[in-house]
């Protein structure tokens, strides 16, 4: 039976950035560790589900497992695609149609209402793709809303007090802390300001 490998780059830091400024200055903080211990949680799922298919392989060609396994890796992929734009390392700039199914595809298991209209410019991909994933995280299961004003959840966004604290000026000291200082750097980038409400998250210019 052949093994078909496909081979996934996650680049955290574009070459030449420099880390004294924006995004590279905060990965390259004491928060780094805390992003990595985000991204491991984030991707243990579909991970775990193409090793659990992958030991039930034998000598014998199994089409359902097969199928398993391309299913997960799928899965994967379009999970790293979607880290690897939220953490900036992508191209900033995107179609409207394009983020859409980017961000439908890494979130599979989230329902997501897209209206945002028109393209995403100014690093408002990355910022979008960055919200998208912590207010999913922390609300799991619950259908999402994007336009133009920010991500929503209803009926009510869950706020960690360490995750609120952070949209206050406070130093991340958790995992989903972390991601709420990057999306912070990302916002100011865009030229945006974010900020909590009972809802989501919104971005002002």
């Amino acid at each position: 039976m052949q093994v078909m490998r496909a081979r996934i780059s996650l680049r955290i830091r574009p070459e030449g950035a420099d880390t004294r400024d924006g995004l590279g200055a905060l990965l390259m903080s004491d928060v780094t560790q805390y992003l990595v211990r985000w991204l491991c949680h984030d991707l243990a799922t579909p991970i775990a589900s193409v090793m659990t298919a992958s030991e039930l392989l034998d000598d014998t060609p199994d089409t359902e497992i097969n199928e398993l396994i391309r299913f997960g890796a799928k899965r994967l992929t379009s999970r790293l695609r979607l880290v690897r734009l939220a953490l900036g390392a992508a191209e900033s700039d995107m179609a409207g149609g394009q983020l859409e199914k980017m961000v439908k595809e890494g979130l599979d298991s989230t329902s997501v209402d897209w209206s945002w209209e028109g393209d995403a410019t100014g690093g408002m991909a990355t910022l979008i793709a960055g919200c998208i994933m912590l207010v999913a995280d922390l609300n799991r299961t619950r259908p999402l809303a994007v336009d133009q004003k920010g991500v929503t959840v209803a009926p009510a966004c869950t706020w960690p007090e360490p995750v609120a604290a952070v949209f206050k000026g406070a130093a991340p000291t958790c995992n989903r802390g972390s991601v709420a200082a990057m999306l912070m750097q990302a916002a100011e980038r865009a030229g945006k300001r974010l900020a909590p409400t009972p809802t989501g998250l919104t971005w002002d210019a």
